[in-house]
């Protein structure tokens, strides 16, 4: 029988590794600390006319200082059919005013999207916050062709509480989960090589040029 407790913290620390690595993160110096930060997390989960968004999301913010703070979004984009797919990244998020509006919080800035004929800055960006549980992004249609519509890119915000309880309603399914859990790890391990301690990817072959081609948008447009 799979210890489900233990495979949770070590799923944890193989995930943080890998992102870590993956960033390259670097933490600067600041006379903030965490406890002056809010941040959230999620997917990206969302229909726009006869498109498919899925993807994910991170935002971090310090209200009493909004120069500090970040939002990057990663999605893919696919007509219902399976065509056309092709992928975005909203990131270089600059954060100008937040408001509360009853128990929703709304903050206003800009992004900057990858688009087929390259990167668009400066795109004015509205991020509402319903409840803490949904996320709505809302970017300036006339800077991006209206490559999104005219309806917002939702998501949904997660917390670890959140995640913890998924995952313990998951691992109800026990037949399930020792079979697929085993699955799961030897798969991301065999993606990572552990040298020194470190997580490193095994094939680094993957370049920046490369990596730019992947958010290329070569698909027919809105």
């Amino acid at each position: 029988m799979i210890n489900i407790n233990f495979i949770k913290i070590l799923t944890t620390f193989v995930i943080v590794a890998t992102l870590f690595s993956l960033t390259g993160i670097n933490f600067p110096a600041s006379s903030a600390t965490v406890d002056d930060y809010l941040h959230s997390y999620g997917p990206i989960a969302s229909i726009n006319g006869d498109w498919v968004l899925a993807g994910s999301h991170m935002a971090y913010n310090n209200p009493s200082n909004l120069s500090d703070s970040g939002f990057h979004s990663t999605f893919s984009m696919v007509m219902k059919n399976g065509s056309g797919y092709h992928m975005h990244q909203l990131s270089n998020a600059t954060g100008e005013d937040i408001t509360m509006e009853g128990n929703n919080t709304i903050y206003q800035g800009s992004v900057t999207v990858t688009m087929r004929d390259g990167p668009v800055s400066n795109v004015p960006t509205t991020w509402t916050v319903y409840n803490n549980n949904t996320l709505a992004i809302s970017m300036d249609p006339t800077k991006i062709d209206n490559h999104f519509g005219d309806t917002p890119i939702y998501g949904l915000e997660l917390t670890p509480e959140k995640e913890m309880e998924l995952i313990n309603l998951m691992s109800e399914d026990s037949k399930f989960m020792d079979k697929w859990i085993p699955l799961m790890l030897q798969n991301t391990m065999s993606a990572l090589n552990i040298d020194s301690g470190n997580m490193s990817m095994i094939n680094q072959s993957t370049t920046n040029e490369s990596m730019d081609t992947m958010f290329i948008d070569n698909s027919t447009t809105l």
